[in-house]
């Protein structure tokens, strides 16, 4: 498809009222998650009993999340906060949903600036946190796991990877939300027709973009508007580059962002850029825009969470398309990737009652439990954090396999690159240095703005 059709969907995107669909980062470094547990028999037919945890006295709370666009699992979530509201428990959720990924962390930080944070919200974990357990503001969840252990079991061993910390030694703050693998999603009738293979290496993608621009078929058209999505490739680059240890030998600055290592990251994306394969107008068009431009075969291919999968499941281009893994760089860390552990959640006892504590922890039980998960299976089949049962209500998700077996086949998975280090700027210090490649900045230049913001924070 010619670009300017591509524009034209993008403006008729634009000219639409959207919501932001949730985006999920997570990671680890351990066993990747099973679909279904016999360890973890869950009936569904009810949802998982709640104990009356204000104590006779009504209570309040609220809940922070970007569940907020209409997709399966954003939608089940609201409809089980009104059936939780429902139940005769003395808790009342508040809903606090903003999809924007930007909106919502400043909204975040700016509550804890002001001291009016919410009482349960979710996070990706790892440094991003520390600060506010250092200002003890967020709840040790480990006496409470000590005296559920039923809770705790449930859960997958691996996904407590970004809820613990060395200075904090057997201490786990906060429950796992989501799980998830990123990976290629790409056309299959399109590759059918122009006779393309699916690229395993790097040269390959350059390949397969090249020949699809040559056929007038726009190769990716990427969402750069939402800064995680150059993020994302960026980070799948750079373990594709250093390995698994990529997230330990950035954060301990034994490999430095300004190496020749990294700058080769950085023009690796700034090459996609100059070339075109990632689209037009691409610091104009947001996350939404981007899955409908895939949507209307706008574009052949993009790279996205395992999240993506529930979303289109039933629509039409759910059976065109295919999963695959991201292109490898050095052959020797072809089996290293982003995924594992995603969203989080934590609780704030920030100005916080112990009422208000206790029924933050009985608003997480009842929405990590193994009934709660196989109802989200039913509606949204995804990777999930908990141990549960499929049931025989759960449709077939042939793309959900492909993309498991993904990641089973991981040696080592891991987050935004960033959540490892110790300074909580620099996920946002490199996601926005990589929109300058965007705007046309070098790969020098990209490494230079991230020093320079190190250097400021004096490190």
């Amino acid at each position: 498809m010619k670009n300017k059709v591509v524009k034209k969907i993008i403006n008729i995107c634009l000219a639409t009222t959207m919501v932001v669909a949730l985006t999920a980062c997570g990671g680890g470094t351990n066993e990747p998650p099973a679909q279904g547990s016999d360890d973890a028999a869950a009936s569904t037919e009810e949802a998982a009993p709640v104990e009356d945890a204000a104590g006779g006295n009504d209570v309040t709370i609220r809940v922070s999340t970007r569940f907020s666009a209409d997709v399966p699992r954003d939608s089940f979530y609201r409809e089980s906060v009104e059936a939780f509201n429902a139940l005769d428990n003395g808790i009342t959720v508040e809903m606090d949903n903003i999809g924007t990924e930007s909106d919502y962390l400043d909204k975040l930080r700016t509550s804890f600036a002001n001291g009016d944070t919410p009482n349960v919200f979710i996070e990706y974990g790892g440094s991003r946190v520390v600060d506010y357990i250092e200002a003890d503001a967020l709840l040790d969840f480990t006496p409470y796991y000590e005296a559920d252990q039923e809770w705790y079991n449930g859960f997958h061993e691996a996904m407590f990877d970004k809820l613990q910390y060395p200075a904090y030694p057997g201490q786990i703050w906060g429950a796992p939300c989501q799980a998830y693998v990123l990976s290629l999603y790409y056309n299959k009738d399109i590759f059918a027709e122009q006779n393309l293979e699916v690229p395993e290496t790097w040269d390959d993608l350059l390949d397969v973009c090249e020949k699809l621009l040559a056929a007038g078929i726009q190769p990716f058209q990427v969402g750069a508007k939402d800064v995680w999505r150059l993020g994302h490739l960026h980070n799948n680059i750079t373990l594709k580059t250093l390995g698994g240890t990529a997230p330990q030998i950035l954060a301990d600055r034994s490999v430095a962002y300004d190496s020749p290592e990294m700058i080769e990251t950085y023009r690796k994306i700034a090459e996609l850029v100059e070339k075109g394969y990632l689209g037009v107008d691409i610091l104009d068009t947001d996350y939404e825009m981007e899955k409908a431009v895939y949507a209307e075969e706008g574009c052949a291919m993009r790279w996205d969470g395992s999240w993506y999968i529930s979303e289109i499941f039933g629509e039409d281009i759910y059976e065109k398309t295919g999963a695959a893994r991201m292109p490898s760089i050095d052959s020797e860390y072809a089996n290293v990737a982003q995924g594992g552990p995603s969203d989080t959640w934590f609780i704030s006892k920030l100005n916080k009652s112990e009422a208000e504590i206790e029924a933050s922890l009985a608003f997480l039980k009842y929405f990590t439990s193994p009934e709660h998960y196989a109802k989200d299976n039913e509606v949204a089949a995804a990777i999930q954090p908990v141990k549960f049962t499929v049931t025989a209500d759960t449709p077939p998700n042939p793309l959900l396999e492909e993309a498991s077996e993904l990641l089973g086949g991981y040696v080592s998975v891991a987050d935004d690159l960033q959540t490892y280090d110790g300074e909580s700027h620099m996920l946002d210090t490199v996601r926005n240095a990589l929109q300058g490649i965007a705007m046309g900045n070098s790969p020098e230049q990209c490494a230079a703005e991230i020093m320079e913001r190190i250097q400021e924070r004096g490190e």
